[in-house]
């Protein structure tokens, strides 16, 4: 089985990604960490680069995986790196289950007390559509 981390390439430090590496020791499981590229990124890459394909975009992906798991772990070791093109929650789902994840590790982020009332769409449509176990990874957004 595989432990899955979701990682948006927001933070050089993913906090989910050091969360799944956790898991991944202490269950002698695969570390796979994903980013999934949403479709209208996507649209805009290609209408801006009209050389530009899925293949690249999956690349770009597994690329922004592999460096926030650099910057996240000091370094890659056997960590697997996928890069997806869709939608990101419904992706991240058909990707653990084609490679059978025993967890979804993915972010959220801590909100205000009236934000606290709700999950963000995509954290939300995990935690509800995934048929496994999703940890997810609270971190604090900056007040502005």
């Amino acid at each position: 089985m595989t432990i899955l981390a979701a990682v948006d390439g927001d933070y050089e430090e993913d906090e989910a990604l050091r969360t799944g590496f956790d898991l991944a020791n202490a269950y002698d499981e695969e570390l796979l960490a994903v980013h999934v590229m949403p479709n209208a990124e996507f649209a805009d890459r290609q209408d801006s680069t009209p050389d530009y394909f899925l293949e690249d975009a999956e690349e770009a992906g597994r690329s922004l995986a592999r460096r926030v798991t650099r910057g996240t772990l000091g370094g890659v070791g056997d960590t697997q790196f996928r890069g997806e093109v869709g939608p990101v929650a419904e992706t991240i789902i058909d990707v653990a289950h084609d490679v059978d994840a025993r967890y979804l590790v993915i972010g959220g982020r801590k909100r205000s007390p009236v934000g606290k009332a709700l999950f963000g769409s995509k954290t939300q449509t995990l935690l509800m559509d995934a048929d496994r176990p999703v940890v997810s990874v609270m971190r604090k957004v900056d007040e502005d």
